[in-house]
């Protein structure tokens, strides 16, 4: 043990009571393993936080560590097609540890003291209790210090840009000079669909019986790897006092509540970044054009040490290009041509603000210093806020560092999507190519915003009200459908454009008032009511389409189907999952049959189908009216077969082969892994419009295999041979409601609280959330102490 650290495992007394010490804390477990630590002061409670979290991700964070200081091929080798290398290199070009020194370095005191409080946290649990571990023993988990830590939080601020764009940084190479060995970089479509999603609802007095503010978070992240959420709750009595979540290894809380104000948080539909397209010099391929005169591209070789199989260690090295936009990229399908090549610039990438911005919201006292908060630092990273208060105010803003063209550049911009082919078809995977020759698509300084060629925060989309505001990864546009946000850039996001199914169930459920809504006959919720219209499980589609579908199908015995697998038309029989479809509940449940039936019916479709008028609907997209339209079944077009009952068919043929049968329910084929247990997981996918967004996807950097799920038979729905396995969607969603007596939440953290197999918190929030059985979050010091299962004292001197 630590001769620095003093841990009683009894109650001993209170950690803000007698002399002070360097760090001084205790650590009340309750049930579902979460960590709620009084400190004597801040970095106390960032080191107890630390100390209870590495319990459950020190693994995690110590491979995200190897990561940032671009040591994956030292320990792990050259990886599978030289993952290993390309990220070591990334991060080598990208100089993620050179910017984690000079941030640091830039912080305020009081910051510096959180994070150098985190590591030592961290520090000492590994050195006291790092035997408990998964990776006990591996050479990887070892001691970390204040640049590290910083090192991961801005490569975690890079989610939405450099991180998304890594496969592409790694390969870029001059034609000629081809990287060898690495993996081909994924195709564009993979930018649309790597952003996480969330929903966020800020209920106001108007819309809450309490008359105060009510709060529905609920973030869409994987339930595998650094992404997670790790629950916690940290009191300072007289500083601070704050309960909820954030990624794993990142001090404070990132979504939650204190007794004044009450947070979420979903990834905006904005850019993080722009593309640049660069006319190269005919003679040479490392300059391009730039306002009529050639420029040098800069170049640096890095040098790496990599693993071999028999345990010796060689270095290797490669050649990183840059133009003075940023990296140069292989962007699939295009590459890096003798013509042509593509470089990105980065809005996120000089982000240090990250700890600030959240280290104030933890500790605001009025709705009106959280948004001096994020005034002042402009450190969100890659999402919108919906905030709430007791006071019952709601507000919604996207405050993400968004670059600043100029009404020219935009203008210019807008009228390539239109003819320019590279332009429209990184358009098309939600990404903005701008031409790199042209100094006009330079982004704008303003004194006022965080970094130079950012949008201030005073431009932004913000919204105030006292009934709501919500996102769904929309844009800005429709925050409350009462009072459209119109007049932003477009790399806010799009306005007055087709909503996503999603988001039109979140803006139905909202809006809907009486009886039989989500709200009730007086429309206003209560916390049972709010609880009730987070886990509805409706599904936008199936409520706009499914009577039409089944007045269709019924009679109708076969459909002539061109079964894409063979080739071969065949005579599909569709009556019985019409019947399947036509007696569902509409609800993505588990004991729901006729939903499983119904999602593949959608899968036959292409999913910007959903968007307007064509296949699918008949009636188009109305700005005037974007909750309600686009709607109604399209019919066949004169004597064409109609797509709707070849969708039947199609989705029949699907569901026998993966061995399903048309009316089987949810309970019987969605579910997660957690070891060898199969957990059913009720909720639906992106096609479906269903708010509680479940799937499949791989979105993680770290070192772990993703949960297998068998062979694909519907990328689009997410059907395989072996069913609908989860390992991304809603994580944790909280529901609470500000009274007279203070805030009264609930909550699940579906993955559940720790990444180690071994712990009794690994799956059993999973299981609760599976029955829909929601658990009180513990926020008074009675009930905390009537539930607690363990505690810790910690003093550090």
């Amino acid at each position: 043990m630590n001769p620095r650290i003093l841990v009683a495992l009894a109650l001993v007394g209170t950690a803000c009571s007698g002399e002070d010490h360097l760090y001084k804390a205790s650590i009340r477990w309750t049930s579902w393993g979460i960590p709620h630590i009084e400190a004597q002061d801040i970095p106390s409670a960032a080191y107890a936080q630390a100390y209870a979290f590495a319990r459950d991700g020190a693994c995690i964070l110590a491979d995200q560590i190897v990561k940032v200081r671009s040591e994956r091929a030292r320990f792990f080798g050259p990886g599978e097609a030289n993952a290993n290398l390309d990220s070591d290199f990334t991060h080598l070009t990208l100089d993620v540890y050179g910017r984690a020194e000079a941030g640091f370095d830039a912080q305020p005191q009081d910051i510096k003291d959180l994070i150098v409080a985190y590591v030592a946290g961290y520090n000492d649990f590994v050195s006291t209790e790092g035997d408990t571990l998964p990776c006990a023993g591996e050479p990887w988990l070892r001691p970390i210090d204040e640049i590290d830590l910083f090192a991961h939080y801005v490569e975690l601020g890079t989610l939405a840009s450099s991180r998304a764009l890594a496969d592409y940084i790694a390969t870029a190479a001059p034609p000629g000079s081809m990287i060898r060995g690495s993996a081909d970089p994924a195709p564009l479509s993979r930018l649309a669909r790597s952003k996480p999603g969330s929903n966020g609802w800020g209920i106001g007095a108007q819309r809450s019986t309490e008359g105060r503010g009510m709060l529905l978070a609920n973030p869409h992240f994987p339930w595998q790897g650094e992404l997670k959420l790790w629950e916690s709750h940290l009191r300072v009595p007289g500083e601070l006092d704050v309960y909820g979540v954030g990624l794993l290894g990142v001090v404070g809380v990132l979504i939650g509540f204190n007794e004044h104000v009450a947070w979420t948080h979903t990834v905006s539909d904005g850019q993080r970044f722009t593309f640049y397209k660069l006319t190269l010099d005919p003679a040479n391929p490392t300059r391009y054009l730039y306002d009529g005169a050639y420029r040098d591209m800069e170049s640096q070789t890095f040098t790496i040490d990599v693993l071999q199989d028999d345990g010796s260690i060689t270095q290797t090295n490669r050649t990183m290009w840059h133009s003075h936009y940023g990296p140069l990229l292989n962007l699939s399908p295009f590459g890096w041509s003798n013509e042509v090549a593509f470089t990105y610039r980065d809005a996120n990438i000089d982000n240090i603000k990250l700890i600030a911005q959240f280290h104030g919201m933890n500790r605001a006292t009025s709705m009106d210093e959280l948004q001096e908060v994020h005034a002042r630092e402009q450190g969100i990273p890659w999402v919108n806020t919906m905030a709430t208060s007791a006071l019952g105010e709601t507000w919604y803003a996207d405050t993400t560092p968004t670059p600043n063209l100029s009404a020219a550049a935009l203008a210019a911009w807008d009228e390539a999507r239109k003819s320019e082919f590279f332009t429209q078809a990184l358009a098309a995977n939600d990404a903005v190519l701008l031409d790199g020759s042209n100094s006009l698509f330079e982004w704008v300084d303003d004194p006022d915003a965080r970094d130079p060629g950012l949008i201030a925060f005073a431009n932004v989309p913000q919204l105030e009200r006292d009934d709501f505001i919500y996102n769904a990864n929309d844009s800005h546009w429709l925050s409350n459908p009462a009072e459209p946000l119109v007049g932003y850039s477009p790399m806010h996001g799009f306005e007055r454009t087709p909503r996503t199914p999603r988001t039109r169930m979140n803006m139905r459920t909202l809006t809907e008032m009486g009886p039989g809504t989500a709200s009730g006959t007086d429309g206003k919720f209560d916390l049972a009511e709010l609880q009730a219209a987070a886990l509805s499980n409706r599904g936008m589609i199936a409520e706009l389409v499914r009577d039409d579908l089944v007045a269709r199908c019924q009679g109708v015995d076969t459909v002539a189907y061109l079964n894409p697998d063979t080739n071969v038309t065949e005579h599909v029989a569709i009556s019985a999952i019409c019947d399947a479809i036509a007696g569902w509940d509409l609800r993505l449940d588990l004991d729901s049959p006729g939903a499983v039936a119904f999602r593949e019916f959608i899968g036959e479709y292409p999913y910007r189908e959903l968007f307007d008028a064509g296949v699918m609907f008949s009636e188009p997209f109305d700005p005037e009216d974007p909750i309600e339209t686009p709607n109604t079944l399209a019919a066949p077009a004169g004597e064409e077969t109609d797509f709707a009952l070849e969708a039947l068919a199609g989705a029949s043929l699907r569901l026998a082969k993966a061995g399903i049968a048309v009316d089987a329910t949810l309970g019987q084929t969605q579910y997660t892994k957690k070891g060898d247990r199969r957990i059913p997981i009720h909720g639906g996918g992106r096609p479906e419009g269903v708010t509680n967004l479940i799937d499949y996807d791989v979105l993680m950097t770290y070192l772990e295999a993703p949960m297998s799920r068998g062979e694909v038979i519907n990328e689009l729905t997410g059907l395989t041979t072996e069913g609908y396995v989860v390992n991304y969607g809603t994580s944790f969603i909280m529901t609470l409601q500000y009274t007279d007596d203070g805030p009264n939440a609930t909550a699940f953290l579906t993955y559940s609280q720790s990444s180690n197999p071994e712990s009794t918190h690994y799956a059993d929030q999973t299981a609760e959330f599976s029955g829909k059985r929601w658990r009180p979050i513990l926020w008074t010091d009675e009930d905390i102490r009537a539930d607690e299962q363990e505690f810790r004292f910690l003093v550090v001197d």
